[in-house]
């Protein structure tokens, strides 16, 4: 079956995986400055020698040489088979090894859609620097270009046929672009921008791919964001904004906060709390829970007060409760009415929402206090309701 695995498949998805997971699951590694150190578990040794590097996703021991990729470490640890440690990666990145001919077929073609998903990144990006105004919203929004680089914000030219004339060189080219929802075609014949004059933010996997992007409109125009749609690449059940960002964050802190918008990740991590996320204009879902919990034992779920915010808060509740265990944690915050986490840094400052996050409540609670706020206990026909809704 290995010959039957092609290389740009192992490659990726030795790439997409997070060596310290699979490491430090198995032994116990310690952060020391930009790596992560422990006994190395392939020979006896009193002093750590051994040595994780999450950039490069490589291991190295001083004493006895011992170094290698994910796929090497299953190898050698789990005395694996080849083919036995690609199983268990896979399953790890939530991808299927492609067995035949259209598998292999589809995994070259996601790899080359990312590559024009990235070019066109770099593209939005110069966009920015050459917009005076959109240079100016984002001034307007205390967005600096330290944090517009961390994010790689861009910028959609308010034109029909950017993108398209730009990247669109050939028949193959156009298609490219439309598999990759920045294009739409028209009724007649044609083709026209997805995006256009909104600031742009790249939604990436963990490992910095990018395979789709969100879009905020910079006047009065509707509607007010706008993401790439559903595509081979894009798929907003299983990304989360600003994980790429916030890997070191979410693993310095074991803790992610989750709340609605781009500009909340962004406004977070402007004031001390790098670990924010975001889901994409959808309801949470298990495989984002799942991805949190690769990198943080805690989450806090952080939601305006409005109807809205409360409705997301109790359906991510539903969602989390088969993967809470001993060791994961989830917590939920439901702000003041009509405020949002933004608005309460501008107003009182970050120490105001840190108070907030502090006291969020943890799981158990927040479906107690949920319950008995919607279902008006104090009436007979209300407490019928409280405890049908606790039994599902």
């Amino acid at each position: 079956m290995s010959d039957l695995i092609p290389q740009d498949f192992i490659d990726d998805l030795v790439q997409r995986i997070d060596i310290i997971e699979v490491i430090s699951n198995r032994i116990e590694i310690k952060k020391a400055g930009r790596e992560y150190k422990g006994l190395c578990p392939f020979h006896t040794e009193k002093t750590p020698s051994f040595t994780v590097s999450q950039e490069k996703g490589f291991y190295h021991c001083f004493g006895c040489g011992a170094h290698g990729t994910a796929l090497g470490f299953l190898m050698d640890y789990e005395n694996h088979t080849f083919i036995e440690a690609i199983e268990e990666l896979s399953k790890i990145a939530g991808i299927e090894i492609p067995k035949t001919k259209q598998d292999r077929a589809k995994n070259k073609k996601n790899k080359s859609l990312q590559e024009l998903t990235a070019e066109i990144m770099g593209q939005f990006i110069q966009n920015l620097s050459k917009s005076e105004k959109a240079i100016a919203y984002l001034k307007n929004r205390n967005i600096d270009g330290k944090t517009a680089k961390k994010f790689s914000i861009g910028f959609a030219n308010d034109s029909w046929d950017d993108i398209l004339t730009t990247f669109g060189t050939s028949d193959k080219r156009v298609k490219k672009l439309l598999d990759c929802g920045l294009i739409i075609k028209k009724d007649d014949s044609g083709y026209y921008d997805r995006f256009r004059n909104r600031i742009m933010f790249p939604i990436r996997d963990n490992k910095g791919n990018v395979l789709g992007f969100g879009g905020r409109i910079i006047d009065d125009g509707e509607p007010k964001y706008l993401n790439s749609p559903e595509t081979q690449l894009f798929k907003k059940g299983q990304l989360l904004y600003g994980m790429f960002e916030s890997k070191e964050a979410l693993r310095s802190s074991s803790e992610a906060i989750i709340v609605e918008g781009y500009t909340d990740v962004i406004a977070l991590s402007m004031n001390g709390f790098g670990n924010a996320l975001a889901t994409l204009g959808t309801a949470t879902t298990d495989a984002h829970i799942k991805n949190i919990f690769r990198f943080a034992n805690k989450i806090t779920f952080c939601f305006d007060g409005d109807r809205a915010g409360k409705d997301a808060a109790w359906k991510a509740c539903e969602i989390c409760l088969p993967n809470i265990t001993a060791t994961k944690e989830v917590r939920f915050l439901i702000l003041p009415d009509d405020q949002d986490p933004d608005q309460i840094i501008v107003s009182s400052g970050p120490q105001r929402l840190k108070k907030f996050l502090d006291d969020a409540l943890p799981l158990s609670d927040f479906l107690i206090h949920s319950i008995k706020k919607e279902s008006e206990v104090k009436t007979i026909n209300g407490r019928a309701r409280a405890a049908e809704k606790s039994m599902g």
